[in-house]
């Protein structure tokens, strides 16, 4: 066997291994949740409705092996692997071919691989790794053409795949740039052949029908049914974002162009902290030597390059100071085709390298130095096992059931924002837990607009809440059966009839007007008995810096102070008492919370917990996090 029969088996052996090794044991953070119950009940999740992500997610919960969440996060490995393995083909094509080819190519391979986002986006229930698969096969079909000649089957698969994108991520869209560019080389057969190749396009486009073949029945899981055309554009063009919609993101890349500074400085430190800036030579030489291979090939991979680095990023991340909601959720996802290319092309870098080494006959380091640089990335991997290794992460699971399990029978759950609701639909529709709950999610913290599905079939649950679905909302208050993620300010519509108080992670509402001595009787009795369920191991253990889980830790502290608060004596009179006095954010809101607590022998060890689930969980352990967060 020679050495890159060895190595190049291996290597992809190894990274399958290692993202297997990592995979959330049941499910992710963020969209992680919906997207498995979406997949699992064959609905559709939030705009455009990913049908393709959610058709092949079913296929992957039919998996004999392990549970649905995991089963779905394989979605992500599966195209992570093909993307790689395009990489490798890429780099072993447009170099050499050779021995010394195959070992850049390897060497890039496992360079994007152990790369913190693409790591990253490698394990968890999301889209990006089937994005960045699409558009590495869009450019392989537009490097054949380059290398040999014209050939229309390649726009027609081109037009298929295009086609194909706007059912998964959008963004893949976008390649329809550099392949215009490219088609206009040869724009003869190019236009020649272009009428079939919008049957084409039409055709994988046609994959979008099943948002309304879906919603001619009801599903498990929908977030915004399609029923007609106006539905459907809403949700296709992802309408209910207002200027994050898809026709409005795109424009703003053509106005306001000093956007392009802080696009190309954001884009530049994420290639700091995903690949350092050593690796920039290497990039700058990948693009001398695809000159030199082909003038229409330089312009092609480096027109595809700009399109998913500074253009994307100027649509998305040209902020002057992205914080860390934007670090996390725009750098750290959109740019992965991107780094798909940009290690392609360094991979390219150091073909060019050994080529020199053999032109002025520097045989032995033609030899040596290729092997010894496909280990250079390896030690990346000790950054990995410590910030993206998510195989303890059980956060996002625990902490949701937790606050199910707290739950008296038959109360109202209310969740806002992602991260919170999208578990709790996990919980509620694909693992049937606690299905006495009705779980309603707030759309905006300053109105009563909320979504129904952790409350189906609502025929059943308006059985169950007459009082919730008469609009009485007092009267369960008044019987301790109303809880809520959210501590009220005056910003929000129930903030002048119930006060909140904490309740275990959340809070429980009741009307001003109730009597609070029994409530207070209430809360002592029920804290002592929900105690059992106070798991804050998880949050000490889960290894990741991931910013949801951060999160998820932080709002669990309430609960140990709630605990603590109900084993107070009355023999603590004369004791001092510790405040706690803080602001809860929700999106652009924020709410108070304060507590005062007398801390006894009894109740001191949550104080401890509170103190240490804290201080692991700080929320500058984010590894994109910049000077400015660390800081804060």
């Amino acid at each position: 066997m020679n050495f890159k029969n060895f190595f190049l088996p291996a290597s992809f052996f190894f990274i399958i291994f290692l993202y297997l090794f990592s995979l959330p044991p049941i499910l992710s953070t963020g969209d992680g949740g919906e997207l498995i119950a979406a997949s699992f009940g064959l609905g559709s999740p939030h705009p455009s409705g990913y049908p393709l992500y959610v058709q092949i997610g079913k296929i992957f919960s039919l998996l004999p092996a392990g549970n649905i969440g995991i089963r779905v996060e394989l979605i992500s490995v599966f195209f992570s692997i093909l993307t790689l393995f395009l990489v490798y083909f890429m780099v072993f094509k447009l170099s050499g071919q050779n021995l010394e080819a195959s070992f850049a190519a390897i060497a890039s391979v496992i360079f994007l691989a152990l790369s913190y986002s693409f790591f990253g986006q490698s394990i968890v229930a999301k889209f990006y790794t089937l994005n960045s698969f699409f558009v590495m096969l869009l450019i392989l079909c537009g490097t054949i053409v380059v290398l040999n000649g014209y050939d229309r089957r390649m726009q027609f698969i081109a037009s298929f795949i295009l086609g194909l994108t706007l059912s998964a991520h959008h963004t893949g869209f976008m390649m329809i740039v550099p392949l215009g560019v490219l088609g206009f080389f040869y724009f003869r057969n190019f236009l020649r052949n272009l009428p079939l190749s919008f049957l084409f396009f039409f055709l994988g486009f046609s994959v979008n029908l099943y948002l309304f073949i879906r919603d001619m029945k009801g599903n498990l899981f929908t977030m915004i049914p399609v029923i007609d055309m106006d539905s459907f554009l809403k949700v296709f063009l992802r309408k209910n974002y207002g200027a994050g919609s898809s026709i409005d993101v795109t424009a703003s890349g053509f106005v306001n162009f000093y956007g392009y500074f802080y696009a190309f400085k954001n884009y530049l430190y994420l290639i700091e902290k995903n690949f350092t800036l050593f690796s920039i030579p290497f990039f700058i030489l990948g693009v001398v030597w695809l000159f030199k291979k082909s003038k229409k090939l330089f312009i092609f991979v480096l027109t595809s390059f700009f399109i998913y680095s500074i253009f994307l990023a100027k649509l998305t991340f040209s902020m002057q100071n992205p914080d860390i909601h934007e670090l996390y959720v725009i750098g750290h996802q959109y740019f992965i085709p991107s780094f798909a290319i940009y290690c392609g092309i360094v991979g390219l870098g150091s073909y060019f390298i050994y080529s020199i080494f053999e032109k002025y006959g520097f045989y032995s380091l033609k030899k040596i130095v290729p092997i010894i640089v496909i280990f250079f990335p390896l030690l990346m991997i000790f950054d990995r096992l410590t910030d993206q290794y998510q195989g303890k992460n059980y956060v996002p699971y625990s902490h949701t059931k937790g606050i199910f399990t707290s739950l008296p029978v038959a109360s109202i759950y209310m969740t806002y924002g992602d991260n919170h609701a999208f578990q709790g639909w996990y919980l509620k529709l694909v693992g049937r837990y606690r299905e006495d709950i009705c779980h309603i999610v707030l759309d905006d913290y300053k109105t009563m607009v909320w979504a129904l599905h952790g409350c189906k079939p609502y025929s059943l649950y308006r059985g169950l809440f007459p009082e919730f679905f008469d609009g009485n909302l007092i009267d369960l208050t008044e019987k301790y059966r109303y809880y809520s993620i959210i501590a009220l300010s005056e910003k929000h519509p129930l903030y002048t009839v119930v006060d909140s108080y904490p309740y275990f992670y959340i809070f429980i509402y009741l009307g001003k007007s109730s009597d609070k001595r029994n409530f207070d009787t209430f809360f002592m009795e029920r804290m002592k008995k929900i105690e059992p369920f106070l798991n804050y191991e998880d949050c000490l253990t889960h290894t990741t810096d991931d910013v949801y889980t951060l999160q998820l830790c932080n709002f669990s502290t309430i609960g140990y102070i709630s605990i603590a608060k109900a084993y107070e004596k009355a023999s603590d009179k004369d004791i001092a008492e510790v405040v706690f006095d803080q602001k809860l954010s929700y999106g652009d809101f924020t709410a108070p919370f304060r507590m005062k607590l007398k801390v006894n022998d009894e109740n001191e060890k949550y104080l401890s917990i509170y103190n240490a689930v804290k201080k692991y969980n700080k929320m500058d352990k984010f590894h994109l996090s910049g000077k400015k967060n660390e800081k804060d």
